[in-house]
């Protein structure tokens, strides 16, 4: 079976049950001359086509065609589509099973007047020609967030332009490649040049009408795959501009690590090096040989902050935590470096005046790399940060871009000398950016607008692919002019763009070099320092779903944040939500991004047509409507389809270095059936894009009364591959079973988790069954029977709220006075629950009873009319939501 047809077999909606089928995996080498049999030539007109949706079409007046990769089509040898070729009153007519072209043979270049492309099949019908009017384009990204409050910037006003993506609701879109430039024919270091011929044409149509997932996937065929990052890049990634000391980031390791947050990534910024004379103050900035400002470039270790590098890094990698670098490389190599006379000598530079930069000369990439980035590499800098800031195109190539050029050799590079998985940090370059992950999108001035923009932002840019947005969660820096006693964080913002990250592609905090901007988790409130906790922990919980989303994203081209228009086309509500995102094909997130009120934020939420799992209630709620909710600081709005089986990992995960696939926990939730497929590999090597990997198909079924679970027999292999695999399955939302079996041995209740047993966690209305390793290669069958209690639809939220309320009225009660009895037990439900869980039913009776005293007790009690109020307001709150 086909990984693309695998996919539809087991995918859990309707984006995966319409992804197009990827091709094999190929080795790093690109192939731009397409099949002999998909292109047909008349004349100076050449067209190829690619898929029954793509074709490319090209005009010269030469009649000599481009078969090399481009910038942004490096793979044209595709299997050949079905179509037909006929010629019918002068015109050339291509047929596929989607689209009909049509051209006036040897009428010269393509206009208005001699060439069209209409649908076929697709809904909605279109009919194109050259000029006409994209009107429904749903855009893709830019290149930075720099000095951008939400969408608009805050030197000139002016709102960011997201450009063309390559979805419309027009149904069609057109990638010009014309001028961009093209690789020559070196297999071994590709390098770019500028095509022979300025006047030729070369498009690409797409046309899909609303199959959104199936231009994307072509689009991945021809110009390239997203990559998978190393598994490590889906944790947490600690980063700050602060002229840290190797003293300081070992104390900062340390007390993420006292304060139970795991962490993967540290970024040190440009600090590392030698930074004299840099100043923001154009007063004292010292500009360079080249014209830059000093101290933005370096690769010499700053020794007074870094005595021994190598010790250093060396000390990161034995506590697994994976070291990046920021580098400004604009202004070449100075002779202040370390490696500056080597360098020279290497350039043949003899006058002792700084080695200029220039990205599109192969002599100084060589160099660069061979003597100095090289060895700062062998001393365990695991991946670059590339910061390009400076002039956009190359010197000698005009219109180069070099962000787009830098990422491509930085990427290649590493693929080229390292075993590794490649992976660079960069801004975004343009079309064909998304082969090389992951991008960051700069310096966002922190406000509630930054954080409502995002996820709109970040879902954009799946549709041209490029799905690994890492934002600087919290934002940078604060807005100019602000007054000296509000330049500090708001918990609140603060704590909702942390619930962002945590279902964003890639979670890592950073903000600008000010004294004010401290984001070290102990530095907030007890609530806020929990809330943060759980927020990370979370995050680890879900990496194999994400992990599996990435590998979903690299065979389809369907990224892992994604906009609801890719699974509901036809719903206008899709396209209005801009809040709102896949994460996934089966979580919608609607994070809260507005401040709230007397600690609870109003959320307005629309839900797509189907069955929704409210995950902060434990409740299920039939979509196609909206709804409006209201969450505390520690709730998120996450939605998930009801019946899904979400793959995690144990709730002591701390590293995602550390993942061996020998321990697994599968949430079954309630209200239908799945079908999906939990993908693993080595974690860190190429291998993926062979055969180096695996997948396990899960398929499931949970009512009110009953659910089924299957792990089948795992296929495919990668090296350290465990044989063996621990498997916890939690049942959230449920009552007790009455009955469990796996693989037909009745398992019986233990009060205290155990292998071969299951138990019932009270504060969390979740049936737990912990089954001893089997073999991963075996298959696993559980079934259980749950006791009929409907009571058991969003108790969770009502317990949670209840407790939370009561917690509330304590810290406002009069001392010395005792809680009513009621109230104190209303507020322990979830405790009572753990002691007793056989009483369940009574258990809920009981808390229903008290639930209607507890307004009444308080009102009795000597509390003050304030507290009173606020107490019932509170619990109508409860009432209301149910």
């Amino acid at each position: 079976m086909s990984k693309g047809k695998a996919w539809a077999a087991f995918g859990l909606s309707a984006v995966a049950l319409a992804l197009a089928t990827p091709v094999a995996a190929k080795s790093l080498d690109m192939e731009g001359r397409a099949a002999a049999a998909a292109t047909v030539t008349r004349g100076q007109a050449r067209f190829t086509v690619l898929t029954s949706g793509l074709i490319r079409m090209e005009w010269s007046p030469t009649a000599r065609f481009v078969d090399a990769p481009s910038q942004v089509f490096i793979d044209r040898e595709q299997p050949v589509p079905r179509f037909t070729t006929t010629v019918e009153n002068g015109r050339l007519v291509i047929r596929t099973d989607a689209l009909e072209m049509s051209y006036i043979l040897d009428s010269g270049r393509f206009t208005a007047a001699n060439l069209s492309v209409r649908s076929r099949t697709l809904k909605p019908a279109f009919s194109w020609r050259p000029g006409t009017a994209a009107t429904g384009n749903l855009h893709g990204t830019a290149r930075t967030l720099d000095r951008y409050s939400g969408d608009r910037q805050i030197d000139n006003g002016s709102r960011l332009d997201l450009g063309q993506g390559l979805i419309s609701r027009d149904g069609w879109h057109v990638v010009d490649d014309s001028s961009s430039f093209v690789f020559d024919g070196d297999r071994e270091a590709p390098w770019v040049q500028k095509r022979d011929c300025g006047d030729c044409q070369d498009l690409y149509f797409f046309g899909y009408g609303h199959d959104y997932t199936t231009a994307l996937g072509d689009y991945a065929k021809v110009a390239g795959r997203q990559p998978m990052p190393p598994r490590f890049a889906f944790g947490y990634w600690w980063s700050r501009y602060w002229n840290y000391s190797d003293r300081e980031l070992r104390d900062l390791v340390g007390d993420l690590d006292r304060t139970g947050f795991p962490l993967d990534v540290l970024v040190i910024d440009m600090d590392w090096h030698r930074t004299d004379d840099l100043s923001w103050d154009p007063r004292y900035v010292v500009k360079d040989e080249v014209g830059e400002g000093v101290g933005w470039t370096g690769y010499s270790w700053n020794r007074s902050l870094f005595p021994d590098p190598k010790r250093f890094l060396s000390w990161l990698e034995q506590r697994k935590v994976k070291a990046t670098l920021n580098l400004h490389p604009a202004s070449g190599i100075p002779p202040r470096e370390e490696t500056y006379a080597a360098f020279a000598k290497a350039m043949g530079v003899t006058d002792g005046k700084a080695v200029p930069f220039e990205g599109a000369d192969r002599r100084f990439v060589d160099n660069w790399f061979k003597l100095t980035l090289d060895p700062l590499t062998a001393q365990g800098v695991d991946f670059w940060w590339l910061d390009w800031q400076q002039w956009p195109e190359s010197k000698v190539m005009p219109g180069l871009s070099n962000t787009w050029w830098l990422n491509h050799l930085f990427y290649t590079r590493m693929q080229q000398a390292d075993a590794n998985r490649a992976l660079i940090y960069h801004r975004w370059g343009g079309l064909g950016n998304h082969r090389y992950q992951i991008g960051f999108s700069g310096d966002a001035v922190i406000t509630w607008d930054s954080l409502a923009y995002q996820p709109y932002f970040t879902a954009t840019a799946s549709n041209v692919l490029y799905g690994y947005w890492s934002h600087d969660i919290g934002g940078h820096m604060f807005a100019d002019g602000l007054a000296p006693e509000q330049r500090k964080i708001d918990p609140e913002l603060y704590v909702r763009w942390m619930q962002f990250g945590a279902f964003s592609p890639i979670l890592r905090t950073h903000s600008a070099k000010d004294g004010n901007l401290r984001k070290e988790p102990w530095r907030f409130s007890p609530e806020v320092l929990s809330t943060l906790r759980d927020t990370v922990a979370l995050r680890y919980q879900l990496a194999p779903y994400i992990y599996t989303a990435s590998r979903q994203a690299y065979d389809t081209g369907v990224s892992i944040l994604r906009p609801l228009y890719y699974a509901w086309p036809d719903q206008a509500q899709a396209y209005a939500e801009r809040g709102q995102y896949m994460f996934g094909d089966d979580m919608l997130l609607a994070p809260v991004t507005k401040a709230g009120k007397d600690g609870v934020t109003q959320t307005s939420i629309w839900l797509p047509p189907g069955q929704w799992y409210d995950s902060n209630r434990g409740e299920t709620l039939s979509g196609g409507r909206t709804i409006v909710r209201d969450y505390l600081l520690n709730e998120i709005p996450l939605f998930v389809r009801a019946g899904a089986v979400i793959p995690m990992n144990p709730p002591s995960m701390q590293n995602l270095q550390q993942v061996d696939g020998s321990k697994l926990v599968l949430r079954v939730l309630p209200g239908g059936s799945a079908r999906t497929r939990l993908y693993e590999d080595a974690g860190d090597s190429e291998g993926y894009r062979g055969d180096a990997y695996s997948f396990t198909p899960i398929t499931s079924a949970r009512d009110t009364g009953q659910a089924q679970l299957t792990v089948h027999p795992r296929e495919g292999r990668y090296p350290g591959m465990a044989a063996a695999r621990q498997i916890t399955i939690e049942f959230p939302a449920a009552t007790l079973p009455t009955r469990v079996t796996v693989n037909g041995a009745s398992y019986s209740r233990s009060d205290q988790p155990s292998e071969g047993s299951w138990h019932y966690v009270g504060n969390a209305l979740t049936a737990r069954i912990v089954v001893p390793a089997i073999a991963a290669d075996a298959q696993l069958n559980v079934q259980v029977e749950f006791a009929p209690d409907t009571r058991i639809e969003g108790l969770a939220y009502r317990m949670k709220r209840t407790a939370a309320a009561v917690a509330w009225l304590k810290d406002h009660w009069p001392a010395p006075e005792p809680l009513p009895d009621d109230v104190s037990l209303a507020g322990q439900f979830g405790q009572l629950v753990d002691y007793e869980p056989e009483r369940l039913a009574t258990l809920i009776a009981e808390f229903d009873q008290r639930s209607t005293r507890l307004v009444p007790l308080v009102q009795a009690s000597r509390a003050s009319p304030e507290v009173k109020a606020e107490f019932a307001r509170r619990i109508a709150m409860i009432r209301a939501e149910r």
